[in-house]
């Protein structure tokens, strides 16, 4: 997606394309479409890229001849003005962000939105079996006080975390008390890739029964036992598709954001909690969901922005960041937890893919983006020195990063 939004809009400014490579490397199968572009797909699936007319030629010398291209109205890139050579590195970025909020949007629309009306939706199937709850039951009271809206039965808990709380439910037009054990119950609503819960192989819906043989009551009791547990091994007892299995999970030191903006590092398995039952679910509008894809992207874009923040200024180790390895095993953990979270990361990943190649660093857009604005500022071009040794120096830092984050995934996954 990212190499086509620099093809397209770079057709629509005129300038030739001799290539379009979906990975890299010896080639694969390939074909020339009526305007002389080659479309190959190579041997190294890691990325592609686009080859414009002119970017093997320093002199800027037209080579659409050479290039056997049909179109003899296309220019080189160095031939095309600066701003149409800024809307065609810009454009890359622009289709991952694009790309982002098109998948979320989607997400959202097959996933649904959580209504605020107190129904229930989804029960935990350990709960539903125990306790007499059902999806579509409206919830009347909680502890004898009236609910309005699902937010409700929320702040009421929050009042009164006993080990169970009294509940009047309307069901098939009846009114009906029930008795409910505390509803942050230790019950696995996601999970993170890379963390210590992906390599054990946790499930959605997983529920923890007890850790090192103590029970657990309340999800807060899990969390307890990980911070601190040093690093150590836990042994949990997991009830999973009506049986009981034994993990052993060791936690790992992970960043975490607290709510003040600042990272520290704690011990964490990479499991995400929520309540025993969900609210009932609507599918939203087209706009709306597009709304909020856009909001998703944009909370990605900030967090991704406030974490280099923070390896910069030190409170992040850079041992966290991950490379190619270990994207692969992310998409694979993600697998795991069905489709809406591979498509969920495949969004993230773009985003992330758009915001690393608007980095200021030569052989990256941010670069390319850099320089053109010297351009529009000067009326004239870097040097073909300062060229060769700002390339040189990027692609030197890129291929260090990759090096870097591949060292760390094979520390992370494989010891």
């Amino acid at each position: 997606m990212h190499e086509f939004g620099h093809f397209i809009v770079g057709k629509m400014n005129k300038i030739g394309v001799l290539v379009f490579s979906i990975g890299f490397g010896p080639k694969i199968f390939s074909f020339h479409d009526k305007s002389g572009t080659e479309w190959k797909i190579s041997a190294i699936p890691l990325g592609g890229y686009v080859k414009f007319f002119g970017d093997e030629n320093p002199a800027s010398i037209n080579i659409s001849e050479a290039s056997g291209s049909k179109n003899s109205s296309a220019k080189s890139f160095a031939d095309a003005s600066v701003f149409s050579r800024f809307l065609t590195v810009a454009a890359g970025p622009f289709s991952n962000f694009l790309f982002s909020i098109i998948t979320f949007s989607i997400i959202i629309l097959v996933n649904g939105v959580a209504s605020n009306e107190p129904i229930v939706g989804k029960v935990n199937q350990f709960y539903q079996e125990r306790y007499d709850l059902r999806p579509g039951d409206k919830i009347l009271k909680v502890e004898n006080r009236d609910i309005f809206n699902f937010g409700d039965i929320f702040n009421e808990l929050s009042k009164n975390e006993s080990s169970t709380n009294n509940f009047l439910i309307e069901r098939n037009n009846l009114k009906k008390e029930i008795v409910l054990p505390y509803i942050f119950q230790p019950v696995v609503m996601g999970i993170e890739p890379l963390s210590a819960a992906a390599r054990a192989n946790l499930r959605v819906g997983d529920v923890f029964l007890s850790v090192n043989e103590e029970m657990l009551y309340r999800f807060s009791d899990l969390r307890d036992f990980v911070v601190n547990s040093e690093g150590k091994e836990l042994r949990m007892l997991i009830f999973r598709g009506n049986r009981e299995i034994q993990k052993t999970i060791r936690p790992t030191l992970t960043p975490f954001e607290e709510k003040n903006g600042t990272f520290t590092e704690k011990y964490r398995i990479g499991v995400l909690g929520g309540p025993i039952f969900q609210a009932e679910r609507s599918t939203p509008s087209l706009p709306q969901a597009l709304s909020m894809g856009s909001t998703a992207v944009l909370s990605v874009f900030t967090g991704t922005i406030r974490g280099i923040r923070a390896m910069i200024l030190g409170e992040v180790d850079p041992k966290h960041l991950s490379g190619p390895i270990g994207v692969a095993h992310a998409v694979s953990d993600s697998v795991k937890s069905g489709l809406i979270s591979f498509f969920t990361l495949i969004a993230i990943i773009s985003t992330g893919i758009g915001i690393v190649n608007l980095l200021p660093v030569p052989v990256l857009d941010g670069g390319h983006i850099v320089l053109l604005g010297y351009e529009a500022v000067m009326k004239k071009r870097p040097s073909d020195k300062f060229l060769r040794f700002a390339m040189i120096a990027g692609l030197f830092l890129i291929l260090f990063l990759i090096m870097y984050t591949t060292l760390n995934d094979i520390l992370r996954v494989f010891i």
